[in-house]
């Protein structure tokens, strides 16, 4: 059995993790990593950082593990990572999502493309430098985490314990048309939770009621505007060609209690776009701001304001140069390996390339292999000579990274 067909064979839907976690843990220690560092962070301690990114899963505690090569002699850190869980699994899978099937050189399974793949892409280009020893400048390092799908506590949690350094590679699926792109910049998502309140009353004198969903219709409405707002303000060449780069989507709404009485209350989940320049912060309050302003032009809704509550996990935005010597230095390996200089993309989802660069101060960017059409998609699969080539290509980019820095001047 192989490292992805093993690590795909485990259950890691997030806030379970801790067996993936170590397998990976084992992973490294036969390797030969110089440190390892394996630890369980409480919820509690990181829902107290003020860049606490939120979550969806109930969970106590963040199970992460990290490791080093040290070079013989100085030079700058570079950080493989990736994520570990995965999403729950829908009901149109063709086959059992947890037990990996081959056909030909694909690999189906539950997280065979967001992310393992590109974990064991991550593992096993750390093994093969392991394995060259250590004649090399600064410090190869390797962290994988958990709670990526729900906000990023994983993440958070290995920057606060110190892992991460100038430059970062997240493995991420970034293949299109058969090849991995280098993704330089994302956009992020937030999800809020919107409540109306309406007036219940006998179905048969409706009218003398006020119905929460007829009124829904005016937030929805803000709510698009509110994306074609956003997106119409965006100047970036690589967000623009996505079309719509930060997208809005009521993904569940419920209400009502009887089919013969006027809805009085409506709970609507909706996930809205961050763009390249804004913060999370300057998002959340954007979007209130807006929804607000708009409710307050309806008589009902100006007397029954609706909540807006921004809940579940927070993705920033991040944005990096094309120019960065991170990008081309992995470009530059990608086209001696494949022959193909792979190009520099943006893509509207958010990834946790926000949080290395936002909070851990890195240069971050994400190449990977795999098609984010493939993730969070019934019977998932990745690439197995994807699998390999990428490898092959971060082997070559982080030893041509891990040279002395030369001082300017």
């Amino acid at each position: 059995m192989t490292r992805l067909e093993e690590l795909v064979g485990i259950r890691s839907v997030t806030g379970e993790e801790s067996e993936a976690v170590e397998c990976c843990r084992r992973w490294l220690e036969d390797a030969g990593a110089d440190e390892i560092d394996r630890w369980d962070v409480d919820m509690a301690t990181l829902e107290r950082d003020p860049d606490y990114p939120g979550r969806e899963v109930e969970r106590d505690v963040v199970p992460v593990v990290a490791a080093k090569l040290v070079g013989d002699r100085p030079g700058p850190t570079v950080t493989l990572t990736g994520h570990v869980d995965t999403v729950p699994p829908g009901n149109k899978w063709t086959s059992d999502p947890f037990i990996p099937r081959r056909d030909g050189d694909r690999l189906y399974g539950l997280g065979a493309c967001d992310m393992k793949g590109g974990v064991v892409v991550a593992v096993e280009s750390f093994a093969a430098i392991a394995r060259r020893g250590r004649d090399f400048a600064g410090e190869l390092q390797i962290v994988l985490v958990p709670g990526e799908e729900d906000g990023g506590t994983g993440t958070l949690a290995a920057i606060r314990r110190g892992w991460g350094g100038d430059l970062v590679i997240i493995t991420e699926p970034t293949s299109r048309a058969g090849s991995s792109q280098i993704v330089i910049a994302h956009g992020g998502a937030l999800t809020f939770t919107i409540e109306i309140t309406g007036r219940s009353a006998h179905a048969s004198i409706a009218p003398e009621g006020e119905n929460a969903l007829d009124h829904f219709w005016l937030i929805h409405q803000a709510l698009k505007d509110i994306e074609q707002s956003i997106n119409a303000q965006e100047t970036v060449d690589l967000m623009l060609a996505l079309g719509t780069p930060y997208a809005t989507n009521v993904g569940k709404v419920t209400g009502g209690v009887w089919s013969a009485s006027v809805m009085e209350h409506l709970r609507a989940e909706v996930r809205m776009g961050v763009a390249l320049n804004e913060t999370i912060a300057a998002a959340e309050e954007r979007v209130i701001r807006e929804v607000l302003a708009k409710a307050d032009a309806d008589p009902w809704l100006a007397s029954h304001p609706p909540t807006v509550t921004r809940t579940g996990g927070a993705f920033g935005s991040a944005a990096i140069s094309g120019t960065h010597p991170l990008v081309t230095t992995l470009a530059d390996a990608a086209a001696e390996v494949t022959g193909q200089r792979p190009a520099n993309i943006g893509v509207p989802y958010g990834c946790d390339m926000a949080l290395w660069q936002r909070v851990g101060k890195s240069t971050p960017l994400v190449y990977g292999p795999g098609d984010i059409r493939q993730a969070h998609a019934p019977d998932e699969w990745v690439s197995l000579e994807q699998v390999e080539v990428v490898t092959e290509v971060l082997i070559r980019a982080c030893l041509d990274l891990l040279q002395p820095v030369m001082e300017s001047g």
